[in-house]
């Protein structure tokens, strides 16, 4: 994987010093996009959040059109494969681990930068 990070490599270690700013960035869009799309239902959700997530899982796991070249842009410049992050995506939707995910999505979010 040359200069490609896996995601599950960016889960466990976070966003640290040895990332530019600019791909910083592109990592919190690619792990806020995760958060999104499994964020949890409850009864009486509005529509907009119904909405979000299901554009959030559609950018996550698109495999043509203008969202899924727009996700392979972003993915680039995190320097995460693409079709790695749909693959992960996939097997999360489908595993008892996205309350640990999202957990482990929200620490990294939050960490302080040095």
């Amino acid at each position: 994987m040359s200069n490609e990070e896996s995601l599950a490599q960016v889960l466990n270690e976070g966003v640290h010093d040895s990332h530019s700013p600019e791909r910083v960035l592109w990592l919190c869009v690619i792990l806020q996009q995760l958060l999104d799309a499994t964020k949890p239902t409850y009864e009486g959700e509005n529509a907009y959040n119904i909405l979000m997530r299901d554009r959030a899982r559609s950018w996550l796991t698109s495999s043509y059109g203008v969202t899924a070249t727009d996700r392979d842009d972003v993915c680039d410049m995190a320097g995460i494969n693409p079709d790695a992050l749909t693959a992960f995506t996939k097997k999360l939707f489908n595993t008892n681990e996205i309350e640990f995910v999202r957990k482990r999505i929200n620490a990294i979010l939050h960490e302080t930068i040095t």
